[in-house]
């Protein structure tokens, strides 16, 4: 087995690996809009034999998770080259083509896995293993092939609300692993033994404020970090509240098919509309500014005129935003402004997407991989350092193939 980082040897976000099997069938993982490009363009697609014409040797496209930075650049593939991810993962995509996000798209050749289950493609034997992350339906990689084994751990944490799954691989992972392609996204973050708060901490941060607040809470999360919108929830239902959200947050939320997951079907979730139907879950802003106190909002676009119209934005309300700060600077841009021009207060309240540290070493300790490579790090000489007892690791460079 060879295997070629395309993207991510040495920087966070546009995740591409490519591994070939002894007898040159290839697959690719993850293929990922780096972070700091301005536009989703063409010119950024790895050098890779196949992927704008395919050819028989390229099987196809595994998606660990359904974030830009990880299968943004697939709009630009062959649309007869099979992509392999997770059920919901492709539900999400879709969501956003029929909410016509910016940058939105989907896969044409969808081919969708289960966690745990392994299945054969060509020379290669895949096991997806359903992780913990802020993106939901996430997943890590066991690939087997001429006797080698790679693993390739996608982005994952323990702190989020599917921290069990964490626990349950520690018990049992995956032996005799040859080669693991490791995250690092918060080495350059935090100290060596700090853990990242959990869903569960937030959750007592929200409540805080949404009780404290006179008028209106609102809340800016991404529509996509499912714990998050639970987290918010549940801290909803604990300060006497009822969720307000919008209909593209809503119809991610219905179209998960979670009874767990809060929906348009319960009592206490509502919908924001601008003119009602006569459904017993939607509510417009007049509505909310009869009594806002009553309300936690999720903030979506296109609903501030609303909000602002009908007086809720004011002293009296308060301004959560809950997503990595790296995005603030351009999709809050506009929000903050309001906010600040109505004198709404204004918080920040969240908590990473990936692993900590003693996650980390805790992850490599039960893997005992026989070579550590990181990926998907602004600091892979880190790795030395933190995992050097546990495995050997190993620096590769983008674009270099080396063998397992």
């Amino acid at each position: 087995m060879k295997v070629n980082i395309r993207r991510g040897a040495n920087e966070i976000g546009g995740s591409a690996v490519e591994v070939t099997a002894a007898n040159g069938e290839r697959i690719i993982l993850d293929l990922g809009l780096p972070l700091d490009a301005n536009e989703n363009s063409a010119d950024l697609l790895p050098d890779i034999k196949g992927l704008t014409k395919r050819t028989s040797d390229l099987l196809g496209l595994f998606i660990s998770h359904p974030h830009q930075d990880h299968f943004a650049l697939g709009l630009h593939i062959d649309k007869t080259i099979p992509v392999y991810m997770g059920k919901t993962a492709n539900k999400i995509m879709r969501a956003g083509v029929k909410f016509n996000l910016p940058n939105a798209f989907t896969f044409e050749n969808v081919h969708e896995f289960e966690s745990w289950k392994p299945f054969q493609l060509g020379a290669f034997k895949i096991t997806p293993y359903l992780v913990d992350h802020s993106g939901y339906d996430s997943y890590a990689f066991l690939v087997e092939t001429d006797g080698k084994r790679l693993f390739y751990s996608g982005d994952f944490r323990s702190h989020g609300r599917k921290g069990e799954l964490f626990e349950h691989f520690i018990k049992r992972p995956p032996k005799s692993i040859d080669v693991m392609l490791m995250e690092g996204s918060s080495l350059d973050r935090l100290e060596s033994d700090k853990r990242f708060e959990s869903e569960e901490e937030l959750e007592g941060k929200f409540i805080e404020i949404f009780k404290n607040t006179q008028g209106l809470a609102l809340v800016h999360p991404s529509s996509q970090n499912i714990d998050r919108i639970v987290t918010i929830y549940r801290a909803t239902k604990k300060a006497n509240r009822i969720l307000v959200m919008g209909g593209y947050t809503g119809f991610i939320m219905m179209s998960l098919e979670n009874p767990h997951i809060p929906n348009f079907t319960w009592s206490d979730v509502k919908k924001i509309v601008k003119t009602p139907t006569g459904k017993k879950h939607e509510i417009t802003a007049e509505q909310i500014a009869a009594a806002p106190k009553k309300y936690v909002f999720i903030l979506g676009a296109g609903v501030l005129t609303w909000l602002e119209k009908a007086g809720l934005l004011n002293p009296s309300a308060h301004y959560i935003y809950s997503m990595w700060e790296g995005y603030r600077e351009s999709s809050a841009d506009r929000v903050v402004a309001v906010m600040e021009r109505t004198g709404v207060p204004q918080s920040y309240i969240h908590t990473s997407g990936h692993a900590d540290i003693p996650t980390l070493l805790e992850f490599v300790a039960a893997v005992k991989p026989a070579r550590l490579v990181p990926i998907h790090t602004f600091k892979p000489e880190y790795y030395f350092e933190l995992f050097g007892d546990i495995a050997t690791v190993e620096l590769q460079k983008n674009n270099e193939e080396f063998e397992v």
